[in-house]
């Protein structure tokens, strides 16, 4: 459908249906949305928050702090939601299990 055939509003929330594809509405809050990014892995995971809080703490300790286009508190909280803190208590749990087994030879 071209935007110029566009007459009602029911053809034009048919056509903004159909291009507005990325982000999906948050079920549990409502105003929010969700934008999937997709992963190889956890390890892959992190490494970008790693970066993205890399990037953040050069702009911050170098001397070109005049350059406003970056919102840092953005880039940061972004860098939180990759932390993947529900998988790291069952790392603490097998670390402490290995140490046990240690222990007990």
């Amino acid at each position: 459908m071209e935007t110029d055939k566009i007459k009602t509003l029911e053809e034009f929330k048919d056509f903004a249906s159909y291009h507005f594809k990325v982000l999906k509405p948050a079920k549990d809050k409502e105003g929010e949305s969700i934008r999937e990014i997709r992963f190889y892995g956890y390890t892959d995971m992190t490494c970008l928050g790693v970066n993205l809080i890399r990037m953040c703490l050069n702009i911050i300790y170098s001397d070109e702090l005049d350059n406003r286009e970056i919102y840092i508190g953005s880039v940061l909280e972004l860098a939180l939601q990759l932390i993947p803190s529900a998988e790291i208590e069952v790392l603490d749990e097998i670390y402490r299990m290995l140490n046990k087994q240690k222990e007990d030879k």
